[in-house]
């Protein structure tokens, strides 16, 4: 033994444990760089402070900038009253995205029995797409099959799921020229028939085929309708395309029921890098709140959602 007490053997195996420990910090710093982050824009829909966004609502984009977010979610309810050219030189005045909010309306269902419906669903589609791309925008997304509220009290049928196949590919190749995704929606059994799931949703896309289609999941349909939301995000995978983050009362998130450190964990999961964009609706303008049956004061004002809204989402996205 040596005359501090350290033999050779003790030297041998204390740089072993030392070299082990190493090793093992290494490997941990290895596997934390190799942890998956989450990287999501965050958007707004405008349909907080209206229902019809013309020339004279274009200010709101400056707005949104202003409160952080990184893009602006237009709704397209009456095409006609939009303009294009206005709304991307406030957006890029701004400097933040677009997202366009898209609804078919009557007569426009491409699960239509009628061939002609079906051909004005697909004009409605091509349009769409075309203002999108105009305003700068890369994402046209929503319940893009059927109108809102048209129920045919029963299930969808097989004829249905074929007809909307066949429809969005044909609107898919032109959103492929226009450089812009189409959203699929997936709502509640109170609002179509059509698509309620993420799994439904997610069987269509597929058909379809298309890199330009994309299934679009919110978080207030999830909440009815899905048995776990995060797993439906996980099971959806490379085919979600867009996200809207609503509360399960339309009300400011973190304020109701939604899992949203489980949702933002599944989008990291799933290598996510869309858009998270809040949806609510504006209090006050009645045939808005009559279609989302918002019958009672949801949150304190749109500002109030909109600023304490993105603070939480960002404070979900910090902890997973």
């Amino acid at each position: 033994m040596s005359k501090d007490g350290i033999t050779r053997r003790n030297f041998i195996d204390t740089g072993a444990i030392a070299l082990g420990a190493a090793g093992l910090a290494a490997g941990a710093g290895q596997a934390n760089a190799e942890k998956r982050t989450l990287n999501v824009k965050y958007g707004l829909n405008l349909l907080l402070y209206t229902a019809t966004f013309s020339k004279d609502s274009v200010d709101m984009i400056k707005k949104v900038a202003d409160m952080g977010y990184d893009g602006v979610e237009i709704p397209f309810n009456d095409l006609s009253v939009l303009d294009a050219k206005a709304t991307r030189k406030a957006r890029e005045a701004a400097g933040i995205g677009l997202t366009s909010c898209v609804i078919l309306m009557p007569g426009t269902s491409i699960t239509s029995a009628d061939p002609d419906e079906r051909k004005a669903g697909i004009k409605r589609l091509r349009d769409v797409v075309d203002i999108t791309a105009e305003m700068g925008g890369d994402v046209a997304s929503g319940p893009i099959y059927v109108p809102l509220g048209q129920l045919s009290g029963k299930g969808r049928t097989d004829d249905e799921f074929k007809w909307a196949v066949e429809c969005m590919r044909v609107a898919a190749e032109h959103a492929e020229k226009m450089d812009v995704v189409l959203g699929v929606e997936p709502l509640n059994r109170f609002e179509t028939h059509v698509f309620n799931t993420a799994a439904d949703t997610t069987k269509f896309v597929a058909e379809v085929g298309h890199r330009k289609v994309k299934v679009h999941l919110d978080t207030f349909h999830c909440n009815i309708e899905e048995k776990d939301t995060p797993s439906a995000i996980r099971a959806t995978g490379k085919h979600l395309g867009h996200f809207h983050a609503s509360e399960s009362d339309r009300g400011t998130p973190g304020t109701g029921q939604v899992d949203w450190k489980g949702c933002f964990s599944a989008l990291r999961d799933v290598n996510y890098s869309g858009w998270v964009t809040i949806e609510s609706f504006a209090i006050g303008i009645v045939d808005l709140c009559a279609a989302a049956c918002i019958w009672r004061p949801i949150y304190k004002s749109g500002d109030d959602l909109a600023i304490n809204g993105l603070a939480f989402l960002k404070s979900m996205e910090r902890s997973v």
